[in-house]
């Protein structure tokens, strides 16, 4: 199955999960972690369910699953141990035009493994073919890229404010970032050498003959 990749914004919006058990509490911590707003429909829950209730987080209906029970949510991730339920609540979603995930059976779309610091966001999808794979390449990954990579796209976010200022052609910027995002870079950035960017950002400014706002002589 080809899948078409994209990062939503959940932000605020509704999304409603079918099931209380483990496997619903990381679909929930997930979702809330992307800001969105979350129901979550289930007869009984387990304890970390519960505590998020109790802490204000989710919505609960403690009923068994029912079309009338999902509303306008843009996501509904079936997530019980009941198979059935899991095939009813996806098919009433759908009727309903609202994007379905069966963490079963699969459905409209899949969540892959993360890789997130700061706003750095990595994606990793195998299209269902094997999480354990996802999940070691994940390990792998994050072995490799540090906090650093992260504080780099910081930096690298506040200084292109200025920069976008000081080149308004597009194609001078794209001459600029490709002298600045160099295999030397990426090295910097795994020895955690942040000051280093700074200077090389810096003399590259230099180089196309502009003085940086920020930067020193």
């Amino acid at each position: 199955m080809k899948f078409y990749p994209l990062n939503l914004n959940l932000e605020k919006k509704s999304c409603v999960v079918v099931g209380g058990g483990k496997v619903a509490f990381r679909k929930i911590r997930e979702l809330l972690s992307a800001g969105a707003t979350v129901k979550v429909i289930a007869p009984k829950i387990c304890a970390q369910v519960e505590e998020l209730f109790q802490r204000g987080e989710i919505f609960l209906i403690r009923k068994n699953f029912s079309e009338e029970l999902i509303g306008d949510e843009i996501i509904l991730i079936a997530a019980t141990d009941k198979p059935e339920v899991n095939r009813r609540a996806s098919e009433a979603a759908r009727a309903k035009k609202i994007l379905v995930n069966d963490a079963g059976a699969g459905g409209d779309f899949n969540v892959p493994s993360t890789i997130r610091h700061g706003e750095l966001l990595l994606t990793i999808s195998t299209g269902g073919n094997s999480p354990a794979f996802s999940k070691f390449f994940r390990e792998m990954l994050e072995a490799e890229l540090g906090e650093n990579f992260g504080a780099a796209l910081e930096k690298i976010s506040a200084r292109r404010r200025e920069i976008k200022k000081l080149l308004p052609n597009p194609q001078t910027r794209k001459i600029f970032w490709e002298k600045i995002l160099t295999q030397e870079t990426w090295q910097l950035l795994k020895d955690g050498r942040l000051e280093e960017l700074e200077e090389k950002i810096n003399h590259a400014l230099k180089s196309f003959r502009i003085e940086s706002q920020n930067g020193t002589d």
